[in-house]
């Protein structure tokens, strides 16, 4: 997924592996979460896992941020799992109580 990754990205180099790779694992965290499962192989979503992964690298230092405005663009970030990694997975599990 890491080699993946930077080819969305565009980097060639490895001085931001430590960074990607914790994207990646947080990506992984927030999937399993929203899926209500445990996975040991995520390689079965892996488009979603790098979907994550860029936007979490692209959101870097505007962590804290819910809206930005930018010119004529403006957008808001979600503490959740955004729409356009949701639709690369399939419908969540709903746990039962009782």
């Amino acid at each position: 997924m890491l080699e993946e990754i930077k080819t969305l990205l565009g980097i060639s180099d490895d001085a931001k592996d430590e960074l990607i790779n914790l994207y990646i694992r947080k990506a992984e965290t927030m999937i399993k979460n929203y899926l209500n499962k445990d996975i040991s192989d995520f390689s079965i979503y892996q488009d979603a896992v790098n979907e994550y992964a860029v936007l979490c690298f692209n959101k870097k230092g505007n962590e804290g941020l819910k809206q930005y405005a930018q010119g004529s663009k403006s957008g808001t970030y979600t503490n959740d799992l955004p729409d356009s990694v949701k639709a690369l997975l399939p419908m969540p599990r709903i746990k039962m109580k009782g």
